[in-house]
């Protein structure tokens, strides 16, 4: 359990650098795991994100992830998030976002290698659509990602980068927003998990800003 408090170490370590800048964020993350049937899986899910070195909140999100592995490589889902967000020259607005998304993922000695793809639409109430703004607005989101198994250690390191393109602009589709993501999770037993991560990200969305920097800190749980 004491190497557990590494994560807790390390986010005290790269905390001040990191929130010393005007654009840090930080996103603290927990979720609890549904085994369902032997393929089908629920996960019920609560983030909370901090932005502007801490010194406004982003948003709240709830989510409902129902998955279904049709093989051992191949996975399938959809999401509701309801989101709460604080938009940063408006007021406060709800969102209504829904995802389906296919994930497919291969090993290479003790590497493992997914890849996802996701459609996202995402309704802002009170948000009129304009000739300019759509609404909802969809988005296609592209991701890999590659895990690293270090053999008997409960810690997994893991890279990702993932791109999101616009699919219903109403003046031109283009990459919007890249993020790349270092992190490691760290299994304290058979059903619960640890995790963090840094995220830089990169966005053109004025109606979505993030930070440019973020820390994240996540705990799972399995039933």
């Amino acid at each position: 359990m004491k190497k557990g408090f590494l994560i807790l170490f390390l986010t005290s370590l790269f905390s001040p650098v990191l929130f010393a800048q005007d654009d840090a964020g930080l996103w603290l993350n927990g979720d609890i795991n549904f085994k369902i049937a032997p393929k089908l899986q629920l996960e019920v899910a609560e983030s909370f994100r901090l932005r502007e070195s801490l010194g406004e909140i982003d948003r709240s999100e709830t989510s409902l992830d129902l998955s279904y592995k049709f093989f051992k490589f191949l996975k399938a889902g959809g999401v509701y998030d309801f989101i709460c967000y604080n938009h940063p020259t408006k007021d406060w607005e709800a969102r209504h976002r829904y995802k389906i998304y296919v994930t497919g993922d291969f090993s290479i000695n003790r590497f493992n290698i997914s890849v996802r793809e996701m459609f996202q639409s995402t309704y802002r109430v009170g948000v009129e659509e304009t000739s300019t703004r759509a609404n909802p607005k969809m988005i296609l989101r592209s991701r890999v990602m590659a895990e690293y198994d270090i053999k008997g250690s409960r810690f997994t390191p893991y890279l990702s980068a993932e791109y999101y393109n616009t699919l219903n602009d109403p003046v031109k589709n283009e990459l919007i927003k890249t993020r790349y993501t270092a992190g490691t999770k760290y299994k304290i037993n058979k059903r619960n998990c640890l995790e963090i991560f840094y995220r830089h990200i990169s966005e053109k969305d004025e109606d979505d800003v993030e930070g440019s920097n973020i820390l994240g800190i996540g705990y799972s749980y399995k039933l």
